[in-house]
């Protein structure tokens, strides 16, 4: 069983899969990479990757912001899928050239699109799909390899509003890809399936944190007090820290992770790194959790 998490090439996740990289020896644990940006922190991130012999799939032709429309690269990549960890994943659309499948990764959005490739034989047995969790489509993918799928972040109008439910069921993605007999799973971690190309400030603070319990994987959202305007971001972090800190005091073994220490450590030295770290922390403890549910659900 294999975890597919999801990203667009942004910073801080550049940033957290480094750090994951330099830190973890989980081969069934394989990070897609959706590049939006000609940055240096791309090519930095697939060789700490390849140089670990930690599994990693970039996709070749990006449909979000600008970067597969840049023809020269600053900060290519090209020759870096030369080494066996780095795995080309492609996203199918209509215009997608066959050829280019063999042995890949292919995420599919759409059932009419993977409908149109089986019928014209375009897509190779070679390939690995991820595919949305629907019937019809399981149903098209009888005897090949695939997972599924899955945004499992729910997004409120308000981010404050995340405090009327501050837990809550996350996933059970390796009982159901289990009872379809599918070879792995993916998500968009919580950040989502939608992309916006420039970020905004937000009223509120809130720091997500998934955690294990009863064969489940759940998340916690911690919310800072203030949100009646844009200001005070510094105050709010720590409103939020130090409710996701009693609660991180309280947990077992299981659900401590590299991460969760730095952010206790943040609240000891009443630092605010910037929410980007902050960010790059939250995806470093998903990881690690992800990782521990693999392994305690026989997914190695």
């Amino acid at each position: 069983m294999i975890y597919y998490p999801y990203f667009r090439g942004r910073q801080f996740d550049l940033r957290a899969l480094t750090e994951f990289a330099n830190q973890a020896a989980t081969p069934n644990v394989m990070p897609i990479i959706e590049p939006v940006r000609d940055v240096p922190a791309l090519p930095k991130t697939i060789k700490a990757f390849s140089q670990h012999q930690q599994p990693l799939a970039v996709i070749q032709n990006p449909q979000v912001d600008h970067y597969h429309f840049q023809a020269a690269k600053r900060y290519p990549i090209e020759a870096l899928f030369q080494q066996s960890e780095i795995q080309r994943a492609y996203i199918l659309t209509p215009l997608l050239p066959p050829q280019l499948l063999a042995n890949s990764l292919v995420i599919v959005q759409h059932y009419a699109d993977l409908k149109l490739f089986l019928a014209h034989d375009w897509l190779p047995d070679s390939a690995t799909l991820l595919v949305p969790p629907e019937a019809r489509i399981r149903q098209l993918l009888t005897g090949r390899r695939f997972g599924h799928l899955f945004d499992h972040y729910a997004v409120p109008e308000h981010s404050f509003e995340f405090s009327a439910m501050p837990d809550s069921f996350w996933s059970s993605d390796i009982e159901f890809a289990q009872q379809y007999h599918e070879i792995g799973f993916s998500d968009y971690l919580t950040q989502g399936a939608p992309y916006f190309e420039h970020g905004h400030p937000s009223r509120t603070v809130t720091l997500h944190l998934i955690y294990l319990a009863n064969d489940q994987v759940r998340i916690r959202h911690f919310v800072s007090d203030q949100h009646e305007d844009f200001k005070h971001q510094r105050d709010k972090f720590f409103e939020a820290l130090t409710k996701a800190v009693a609660w991180i005091k309280t947990q077992p073994a299981i659900n401590q992770t590299t991460a969760s220490t730095r952010l206790v450590a943040l609240a000891d030295e009443h630092h605010f790194p910037g929410m980007g770290v902050l960010k790059a922390l939250t995806i470093e403890h998903h990881l690690e959790i992800m990782a521990r549910y693999l392994k305690l659900n026989n997914g190695v």
